[in-house]
């Protein structure tokens, strides 16, 4: 009896060692797990064994693993900017608290449609050391191979999966195996959104690994690109385009609208103090990480980033990261974020719009954007104010929510702990304001992507400094709106210091700032009130082709001092006659101490519109040529 009873825990040893007072430690080792071709059931059945257990540390032997969707667990998710559905998972990390996966530097290859990691209602999560990357990419990529103006066509050579018919385009994503898949599949690839038309299309040039130059001047429609198949892997596309691409280009889509956000590599929500660390993302169909409804968040060498020998021009098919009404301190330091198809991060609240004013005291509020639906606004207890949909200022007081009842996907009902009579109007937004972070983002790297480097809009605290930043459109986006995403979240604080900006505004979409500070007013020429304050711009060094270089509009207390501008001849400017510095009702403004060498040698110019008020522009500085209108 003693022998077995030696003997049974010995065995238990081996699978659950202890590491540190209290602390247990599962081996996938212990589990042969690299002995499987999908590693999903077993993995699932290892986080089980771990929250049944108190086990906190679950590590994998170094190696590379495959996961499948066929045996993931599922659930329906309601995910913000992304595409909401079932999802599968081989992590579903859920309600687990003091949790470390450790993956010991191994690849984690998916399959198909899943969200590798979905984190929720758990605490002190930490993810470390482990790549993830799909083998059957989100999206299509065909090099350029021949043009023909005269009948505006160009031919393509594939060799990512894809689909010819009906005259269309279809990328081809990967379907789970089966006997039954294998017989009928076929049928329903498309209308299951396997097979999706080529949409949210880009080129991409090879050279640069990075989207052309002037890429708006090579727009395509959304839909109805027609395709010929001339062999296989040879494809001709024809379709009204201002300019055809050029020979040797790649083109890039990621397919339908509102079904391309199926699979970010993490879905976080209403979680608390999470760590991810030395992880890369190679490739997801969606996000690289998306988080909402949580806090404290910290991303130390999270990288989005293309595998080493891989041909693909494409990490995630939208924002690296992605942080919505998230609280506490999000920091992002020590990251490279490169050829993403969206943002390097987006730090944001939401307003929903009011839909009807049901009493003195509720309201009926709806999401607005379909990317929202679903989307978790408040809860009993959070403190809201009214924003006028005109202004964008708040119309109240801070109120606190006394009751929120959600009757379906868009739709719920609101109820204050104050009056709002006369204080409210149909389709005016309602801001969550317990819900903002504030954020410190150092020593990043963004290269190569389409979009922005940072937007934020938080008014809470944020530093952003030593980053070395390029990107396809504006640097910083810092603005807020009630009319397609409604991002809310005036800046309140925000530092911008010693970052290199290199080239960035070279996409042509239209005059876009390197810092660009817009607040989208219904109608910018009737407008008043300042909507973001104290943001200071200092020490950075700007390297840039093109003129506008800041663009500050509604900002009480601004400054922009003490950098150093230095122009560029990497590209021909696309926008030249447009105002370095555009300062527009603005108030407590300060413009000193930069420097600014021209191909020219001329100064710099700019103009200060009439609604300013208290600025003072250095004698010396670099922009003299001050005009107003």
């Amino acid at each position: 009896m003693r022998y077995l009873l030696k003997t049974l825990l010995i065995s238990i040893s081996l699978i659950i060692g202890f590491s540190g007072y209290g602390q247990k430690t599962l081996n996938l080792k212990d589990f042969d797990i690299q002995k499987y071709k999908d590693v999903t059931p077993i993995v699932v059945k290892a986080l089980k064994k771990c929250k049944e257990e108190g086990v906190s540390k679950l590590v994998f032997p170094k190696g590379t693993y495959h996961f499948y969707p066929t045996f993931a667990p599922e659930k329906y998710c309601e995910i913000t900017n992304n595409d909401n559905g079932l999802k599968r998972t081989a992590f579903p990390i859920i309600d687990f608290n003091d949790f470390v996966i450790d993956g010991n530097g191994s690849d984690f290859i998916f399959h198909g449609k899943m969200i590798p990691f979905i984190i929720e209602e758990s605490k002190n999560i930490t993810v470390t050391n482990l790549s993830i990357d799909w083998k059957t990419p989100f999206v299509i990529e065909g090099l350029v191979v021949a043009i023909d103006s005269k009948s505006e066509t160009f031919d393509i050579k594939v060799e990512t999966p894809y689909v010819v018919k009906f005259n269309r385009l279809y990328l081809s994503l990967e379907r789970e195996d089966s006997p039954y898949e294998q017989r009928y599949g076929k049928r329903f690839a498309t209308w299951e959104h396997y097979n999706l038309e080529v949409g949210q299309n880009i080129f991409w040039d090879p050279k640069t690994m990075a989207p052309l130059y002037n890429t708006k001047q090579y727009s395509m429609p959304e839909i109805g690109v027609k395709a010929k198949e001339l062999e296989k892997g040879l494809i001709r596309i024809s379709t009204k385009m201002k300019k055809l691409p050029p020979i040797g280009s790649v083109m890039v889509s990621k397919g339908e609208y509102l079904q391309n956000r199926t699979s970010p590599a993490f879905r976080v929500f209403k979680s608390k103090d999470l760590e991810f660390k030395n992880v890369n993302v190679h490739h997801a169909g969606a996000m690289g990480l998306i988080a909402e409804r949580s806090e404290n968040i910290t991303l130390n060498s999270f990288n989005v980033v293309l595998k080493k020998g891989s041909k693909r021009m494409i990490t995630t098919t939208a924002d690296a990261t992605h942080f919505c009404n998230v609280k506490g301190t999000v920091t992002i330091k020590n990251c490279i974020f490169e050829n993403m198809l969206d943002d390097a991060t987006n730090i944001h609240g939401t307003y929903v719009r009011v839909n009807k004013i049901i009493n003195d005291y509720t309201l009926a509020i709806e999401t607005y954007h379909p990317h929202q639906n679903g989307y978790l606004f408040g809860e009993k207890g959070d403190i809201v104010q009214i924003i006028d949909q005109k202004n964008l200022l708040p119309t109240t007081q801070p109120m606190i929510l006394k009751k929120v009842e959600r009757i379906n996907e868009k739709i719920s009902y609101i109820t204050f702990n104050k009056p709002i009579t006369n204080k409210v109007n149909i389709y005016d937004g309602v801001e969550n304001i317990s819900w903002h972070a504030s954020a410190v983002l150092e020593n990043n790297i963004v290269r190569n992507n389409r979009a922005r480097s940072f937007l934020i809009s938080t008014p809470r605290k944020v530093v952003v400094r030593k980053n070395h930043l390029s990107s396809q459109m504006a640097t910083f986006r810092i603005t807020g709106d009630l009319g397609l995403w409604n991002e809310s979240g005036p800046c309140d604080d925000l530092l911008i210091e010693d970052n290199l900006i290199e080239d960035s505004v070279y996409g042509g979409n239209r005059p876009q700032s390197i810092f660009l500070i817009d607040p989208q007013y219904r109608d910018k020429n009737d407008f008043k009130g300042k909507y973001s304050r104290k943001i200071t711009i200092r020490n950075n060094t700007i390297k840039t082709f093109d003129s506008s270089i800041l663009l500050a509009m509604s900002v009480d207390e601004l400054i922009f001092e003490n950098n150093k501008i230095i122009q560029t001849d990497t590209y021909k400017p696309i926008f030249p006659h447009i105002e370095n510095v555009r300062i527009i009702n603005c108030n407590n403004a300060i413009i000193q101490g930069n420097t600014y060498q021209r191909l020219d040698g001329r100064k710099g110019s700019i103009l200060i519109d009439k609604k300013t008020t208290n600025i003072k522009v250095s004698k010396r500085s670099a922009f003299e040529d001050v005009s107003s209108k």
